[in-house]
């Protein structure tokens, strides 16, 4: 039986059956990595938060690899000037490959689709409350040509 890192090669392909195969000496054993069937495979990951509940038309805003502050002040990454929103109401960080959304202590809360969190992985098109301002999550991986 061979595991997932060991693969059989045969010298001769042709040959009739396994006795004869051993008595020519046509068998060969290669130890070959995983490495070498599968390679890695490029993926661009794009996530977007798309405050639909606040300002006359909807504003997209790209979240990279870092980390993403909500809040009422200037500082913040995403400003939103409601009343209800905390001046560093809540972050998106980006870890272990997946954007997760976590309260930084804010008075009025963060919802996730309508469920109110203190950490949480985000998946797409997830509803996020912020202070009564509504965003829509989306993220797409998108397989990349070499």
């Amino acid at each position: 039986m061979t595991t997932d890192t060991e693969k059989t090669v045969k010298g001769d392909k042709f040959a009739k059956d396994a006795a004869s195969d051993k008595d020519s000496g046509c068998e060969t054993t290669t130890k070959l990595s995983r490495s070498t069937f599968v390679a890695e495979v490029p993926i661009k990951l794009r996530a977007c938060l798309e405050i639909i509940g606040f300002s006359k038309g909807k504003e997209v805003v790209e979240l990279g690899q870092g980390e993403a502050v909500i809040g009422r002040t200037p500082g913040c990454t995403i400003r939103l000037s409601s009343t209800n929103v905390s001046r560093r109401h809540a972050r998106v960080i980006f870890r272990n490959e997946e954007y997760h959304i976590e309260d930084l202590g804010s008075t009025n809360g963060t919802y996730v689709n309508g469920i109110r969190v203190a950490k949480c992985a985000l998946r797409s098109n997830d509803q996020i409350d912020v202070g009564g301002v509504k965003m829509l999550f989306t993220e797409e991986r998108i397989l990349e040509k070499i």
